[in-house]
């Protein structure tokens, strides 16, 4: 009996292998990969490329006093619009939205993977599920390649450039970290995976995984599973798993395939029932038109911000309910004990900007994805309070129809100058002249810069980069981010005597 237990076991894991080799084909986000989805050849972005390198300065949202950024909506320079930055110490409505937040961190505890808690102690888990494009993804799991492997003889000149590569995870079958390291680049990757876990002793609780479900080329479309969602837009069949009825929720089933895959004990794998909390921290592709209509591509005039701000709204909700059922059964939801949701806006893009990759995500197109993340935040405030929402982008968003969401860790600093809220600033290869960027090659993609043939983006994270965004959201996890935010991580339960983020 036992050697058939032993036996159904192995094949069952010989199954989840193969699940996973089609859920997780790999995808990269480099200059050496000619079918990356950040570069789908004929894009344009003539417009905004008239800006330089660096040339494009703002006050970031967190550093906002609520003065007016100028544009044609004169949307408000703050983390929270007219509430301004801090919802621990707004009144009304602002605060109230806090402290719904802060309740429903109590709410988080261990699971069973079915999502009760009738299970031992050692089968119980909180996944706190990362999803998002290529920069998240290398934030989080760090990259198992550099730009241009295999093609620049000079590979050295490259080292701690990573690519948006697969993620391992944690207690993963293939008896490797979960985070990843490249083979012969002596550069330590500090993504957030990295910092957590490499410890002998974790940096979260022994329940809580920190699970990176980004990759790259994921932007806010290919999240959207509604009838403007990429896949089911495009009609093309799931990269991953290949089921055409499952087009337009095709990332949602590939993180699912990806909890399967991992076993924390002889029995019990990760799933979705254990997913309680989300991070969110992606874009909308190739941006055509900015708030201020400076830029805009001829036909374009939609500011992406709000494009963005339509993604999100869709992806909130579904988040809440509901994921499609096979054979007409009415649909569930796909993370049915989610609380909370953390969203974020991109780190500085202004040195893609005049580059020839500058269509990923340039200024002020990465500024302005800020304002994204703030109006949502704003709609769901004003319509939990029954306050007139005139925003006619986020769609409705109050609790019944989408699940609690603020601000994670604000990561956007004007280029070299350092934050006084988040103590961030941005560096790349042309700054090294300037004093806050001494001994700092580049936060963002550089290339090889003896032989510029084997170019940069300018605009995904470098080792250096990356290290930046994990630290801020080691610092939020922790409870020690700068006092602009600080109580942010208030809704993780930090500070309390038993804070999910430890449990």
């Amino acid at each position: 009996m036992n050697h058939l237990r032993l036996l159904l076991t192995a094949l069952l894991l010989a199954v989840l292998a193969t699940i996973c080799a089609l859920a997780q084909t790999p995808t990269t986000s480099c200059p050496n990969n000619p079918q990356d989805d950040d570069l789908i050849a004929g894009s344009t972005c003539d417009q905004y490329n008239t800006l330089t390198s660096g040339q494009f300065q703002a006050t970031p949202l967190i550093d906002g006093s609520m003065q007016d950024y100028g544009d044609l909506d004169h949307n408000v320079v703050s983390l929270y619009g007219t509430y301004g930055n801090n919802e621990k110490t707004a009144s009304g409505a602002a605060h109230s939205h806090y402290a719904q937040g802060s309740t429903l961190a109590g709410q988080i505890a261990p699971l069973c993977p079915d999502g009760t808690t009738n299970c031992s102690d050692a089968s119980k888990a909180i996944v706190f599920l990362y999803i998002g494009f290529s920069n998240t993804d290398i934030e989080i799991g760090g990259g198992s390649s550099d730009a241009w492997d295999n093609q620049d003889p000079h590979q050295a000149h490259l080292n701690g450039q990573p690519c948006s590569t697969l993620c391992e995870n944690l207690n993963n079958p293939d008896m490797v970290p979960a985070w990843n390291q490249l083979a012969g680049d002596p550069t330590i990757q500090q993504s957030l995976m990295y910092l957590i876990y490499s410890p002998s002793t974790p940096l979260v609780g022994p329940h809580v995984v920190v699970f990176n479900g980004a990759l790259g080329g994921q932007t806010l479309s290919k999240w959207d599973p509604t009838s403007i969602g990429y896949y089911a837009q495009s009609g093309a069949n799931c990269p991953w798993d290949h089921q055409s009825s499952l087009d337009s929720e095709c990332n949602y089933v590939r993180v699912k395939n990806d909890l399967t895959r991992n076993f924390y004990t002889q029995t019990d794998h990760y799933t979705e029932a254990q997913v309680q909390a989300v991070f969110i921290k992606t874009a909308d592709s190739f941006p055509q038109c900015d708030l201020k209509k400076l830029y805009c591509s001829p036909g374009y005039t939609e500011p992406d911000a709000y494009t963005a701000e339509r993604y999100l709204g869709d992806i909130l909700r579904y988040l809440k309910c509901c994921k499609t059922n096979p054979y007409g059964t009415p649909p569930v939801p796909r993370y049915p004990n989610l609380k909370q949701v953390f969203i974020t806006s991109r780190i500085y893009g202004g040195y893609g900007n005049g580059t020839a990759h500058g269509c990923l995500n340039p200024e002020p197109f990465a500024y302005e994805l800020g304002f994204t993340v703030q109006r949502a935040i704003v709609a769901q405030i004003n319509q939990t309070n029954n306050i007139t929402n005139t925003d006619p982008y986020s769609g409705q968003l109050d609790y019944t129809v989408a699940p609690w969401f603020d601000w994670a860790p604000y990561l956007w600093a004007s280029g070299t100058n350092i934050s006084p809220g988040n103590l961030l600033n941005w560096c790349d290869s042309t700054t090294t002249h300037d004093p806050h960027c001494a001994n700092n090659p580049g936060d963002v993609r550089y290339g090889d810069l003896i032989y510029p043939n084997y170019f940069g983006d300018h605009i995904h994270p470098t080792a250096n980069g990356q290290a930046k965004v994990a630290n801020q959201l080691l610092r939020w996890i922790q409870g020690t981010l700068p006092s602009a935010q600080s109580y942010i991580s208030d809704w993780l339960g930090v500070g309390t005597s038993t804070p999910w983020i430890q449990k």
